[in-house]
């Protein structure tokens, strides 16, 4: 899968609130913001709608220092 991005969407110094519709693994979202980090931008934190936690990926998001909000938690219980 790939994770593309004009380079010209930020600029240096651009705070960045990262949105996703699912976290899963949290791969997308580690690669969104990976991309926005190298133009220089500041991902201050990242917003989910659904998150399926017994796949790490919020918690991958969160080890990374990115907090992390969502509205929806479906755990498999």
């Amino acid at each position: 899968a790939t994770v593309e991005m004009h380079t010209d969407a930020v600029g240096p110094g651009d705070r960045v609130v990262l949105i996703d519709d699912l976290i899963a693994t949290g791969g997308t979202m580690m690669a969104g913001k990976k991309l926005l980090e190298r133009l220089g931008a500041q991902v201050i934190e990242g917003a989910a709608i659904v998150d399926l936690p017994e796949l790490g990926g919020s918690d991958r998001i969160r080890a990374a220092g990115l907090p992390l909000h969502t509205l929806v938690r479906f755990d498999g219980h």
